[in-house]
């Protein structure tokens, strides 16, 4: 279930800036409009429409979007406004609204090379919304969503490795951690003797996006 989407790497239009990103996204939902700038954050309101393929209006939600500062490396803040979801951790959502939309490591992958807004709203809001509907009509066999907290951190790496064994996955932590870089004919972390060219490279180029504080915190959930 591990997200490795790139949302700007199908661009099908120039955006080269917050403005132009602001205005693409603004057209391309009517039901949102552009609030101005708020303690550093750019702020979008209104209602987002949830429509089938053929554009026929299936719900709409109230949200707020918040854009940091760090912008375009920056994940998005989307409130829920309105009283169309239950605020808890079943729908993944704070008691003050705020939608959890993905495994805070797969984000900062997302956000290292820049993330538009546009492409955010376009990808995230109906796939969040509809899990929404089709979880409130008891439709949650094949649905897939990470675990909460320290469970969806485990399943993140369990995704990310290959393996469910907490022994090769905390080697794995252990020795990228203490690694100054990633070196392509070294052998790889796993410890299974091959070069990590050979085996988990693209693991480890992921992970580069969160700090080795942060991952190395991680390890005792393994031991």
């Amino acid at each position: 279930m591990l997200q490795t989407i790139n949302l700007t790497s199908n661009r099908s239009f120039l955006i080269r800036n917050f403005e132009e990103d602001k205005t693409a996204t603004i057209n391309a939902h009517k039901g949102l409009r552009y609030e101005g700038k708020f303690n550093d954050f750019h702020r979008f309101r209104g209602n987002f429409y949830l429509t089938n393929s053929q554009g026929d209006l299936i719900e709409s939600f109230e949200i707020v979007i918040l854009i940091g500062k760090e912008y375009p490396n920056v994940f998005p803040i989307v409130f829920s406004v309105d009283d169309k979801i239950e605020r808890i951790d079943d729908f993944h959502i704070s008691k003050e609204g705020a939608v959890c939309f993905e495994h805070t490591y797969v984000a900062n992958k997302l956000v290292s090379t820049g993330l538009r807004v546009f492409d955010f709203i376009n990808y995230y809001l109906p796939k969040y919304f509809s899990w929404v509907l089709l979880k409130q009509n008891g439709i949650s066999e094949n649905l897939q969503e990470w675990a909460h907290q320290d469970k969806g951190t485990k399943q993140f790496y369990e995704s990310l490795l290959g393996t469910t064994n907490k022994n090769t996955i905390c080697l794995f932590l252990e020795s990228y951690c203490n690694a100054s870089k990633i070196k392509r004919n070294d052998k790889c972390y796993c410890g299974n003797g091959k070069k990590i060219k050979h085996c988990h490279i693209e693991a480890a180029q992921y992970l580069k996006s969160t700090s080795k504080q942060t991952i190395s915190k991680d390890i005792t959930l393994f031991q």
